[in-house]
Order: C-alpha cells, then sequence, then structure tokens
C-alpha cells in the first residue's frame, strides 16, 4: 500500500497531460501540405483557394453549441467544409482529428491554422476574410 500515491499520481499526471498531447498533435499540422480533401467538398467549394474544415461529432456538446454559427458562416461565405468524424472517420484521420470541435484552416493545399474546440463568431470571420 506504500506504492498507491505514486500510482494515483502517475494515473493524474496521465490524464492531465492528454489534453496537452493533443493539442500538440494538432498544433503540428500547421505548415503542412493538407491531406487530399477533394471527395469532401461540394462543388461549389472545388475551386476555392480558402476552405475552413469544421470537425464535429453529433453527440459533442460545444460542437452543437457552434453548430448554428458554423451554417451562418457557410451560408456567408460559401467555404466551410462540415465533416462527421463518425459518419467520415478516414476524413478525421487523414487530418489527425483527435478532438471535436476541430477547425482547420486550409489555404493553398496547406494547413495554415488548427484550433481546438468552440470559437467566437469574431474568431470565425477573422478566419474566412
Amino acid at each position: 500500500m506504500e506504492y498507491l500515491p505514486f500510482v494515483l499520481i502517475a494515473v493524474m499526471a496521465v490524464f492531465m497531460a492528454m489534453p496537452l498531447f493533443i493539442w500538440l498533435g494538432s498544433k503540428r499540422m500547421q505548415g503542412r501540405a493538407a491531406p487530399d480533401y477533394a471527395a469532401l467538398l461540394t462543388p461549389e467549394q472545388q475551386g476555392r483557394d480558402k476552405l475552413l474544415f469544421y470537425f464535429y461529432s453529433e453527440h459533442c456538446g460545444p460542437c452543437r453549441t457552434l453548430a448554428p454559427l458554423i451554417d451562418t458562416m457557410a451560408a456567408r461565405y460559401g467555404n466551410v467544409v462540415k465533416v462527421d468524424v463518425a459518419r467520415q472517420p478516414a476524413a478525421a484521420r487523414q487530418f489527425a482529428v483527435r478532438a471535436t470541435p476541430t477547425l482547420v484552416l486550409v489555404e493553398a493545399g496547406a494547413v495554415v491554422k488548427v484550433m481546438l474546440g468552440a470559437v467566437s463568431e469574431k474568431q470565425l470571420e477573422v478566419l474566412l476574410r
């Protein structure tokens, strides 16, 4: 029983470090060439140079909160690609998505920015302009 506090501390450290590893993994994608995403695009989005990929899950609370804002921005700008990670797991794997919601900005075939979690309308406006 002398080792129990050390085991508990190790388990807590692992759980506390997991979000950090997810964040670092997403930041490693920035600056790299984007994976092949042509199959995810609608015909209207095919020729666009700047695209925002929104990875979400139906069971995610922050995703449900963010969905109306994303829909508004998609209607306004037309360059928002919504990807349900449950229905398109291969796309999520290609983009190294480990948490939802995740926003990936792709410009000229390269990943420019990756954002995890819910974002504000102002942040989305800056990304999409």
